[in-house]
């Protein structure tokens, strides 16, 4: 039996879904409200329905619309919020920015009880406060609190496609957590951290994963030539604006899958483990 996969701010699809399909998850829904992301992942995983916005999940959840939305039936929720909200090179409003999807995906981790949760961001979502004036770090400390309550424990590291010898760092911070339930044989556990590492290191050691051309993954954008329309020349297409803020929000599959493998790893130490395959 496989682990299902419900993937929230899905954008075109290219790291938690992607990544998820290589580690042999089945995925069973996506949550994305962007029109043109939203045609991407039609195109990309047909047959997979799209529950737009994320915050409308929760609502479905309390009134059990659909077989998957009860507790207990998803293995696993990935999820990639905006990051406007916690990133140094903006406001950082945390908690008073509209854009904030973390309480709607919280939310649904705690309606719907997965095994697991893997949830990216910036670095910055470290040290965000709650909201403007409050302590540094105050809504991660919350978002770690709320998935406490809600019974998981959770891991956190700093990763970026730099690890992988690509020649941007992009560092994202992933978080995976486990419900508390599980219970899990910890002392049988390696370290994330020395997962981490060995898999970056067998990467980037690895000739043929060296040879990789940097950038976006330029199948996942339609038109993909007219992305490398020099910056400052207009486009007269709005669409093109739309393309190169996906492939600017892509989370690095590589990246996503350093929290899926830890994901499968540590579903392997549980009691009753579900097989993957």
């Amino acid at each position: 039996m496989q682990l299902t996969q419900l993937d929230l701010c899905s954008g075109v699809g290219a790291g938690f879904c992607l990544a998820g399909l290589q580690h042999g998850l089945k995925l069973i829904g996506t949550a994305e409200i962007d029109e043109y992301c939203s045609g991407i992942l039609k195109l990309r995983y047909p047959g997979i329905h799209n529950h737009g916005n994320v915050r409308d999940i929760p609502r479905l959840a309390k009134q059990r619309l659909g077989y998957y939305m009860h507790p207990g039936r998803i293995d696993i929720i990935t999820a990639s919020p905006p990051c406007p909200p916690f990133s140094t090179e903006g406001q950082r409003l945390g908690g008073a920015d509209k854009r904030d999807c973390f309480p709607a995906v919280l939310e649904t981790i705690g309606e719907l009880q997965p095994r697991f949760a893997a949830i990216e961001n910036v670095p910055g979502l470290i040290t965000c406060p709650d909201y403007p004036g409050q302590p540094t770090g105050s809504y991660f400390r919350g978002v770690v609190r709320t998935l406490d309550l809600f019974g998981y424990d959770a891991e956190w590291l700093t990763i970026g496609s730099g690890h992988f010898a690509s020649p941007y760092i992009r560092e994202r911070v992933l978080l995976v957590a486990i419900a508390r339930s599980l219970k899990p044989q910890w002392e049988r556990a390696a370290s994330w951290t020395d997962q981490a590492r060995s898999r970056t290191e067998e990467v980037r050691f690895n000739k043929l994963m060296r040879g990789i051309k940097p950038g976006y993954p330029l199948s996942v954008v339609r038109n993909p030539g007219l992305l490398a329309r020099p910056l400052g020349v207009p486009s007269r297409d709005g669409t093109i604006r739309r393309m190169r803020q996906a492939a600017g929000n892509l989370l690095d599959p590589r990246v996503a899958a350093i929290a899926l493998n830890r994901i499968v790893y540590l579903n392997s130490l549980c009691r009753e483990p579900v097989a993957s395959y």
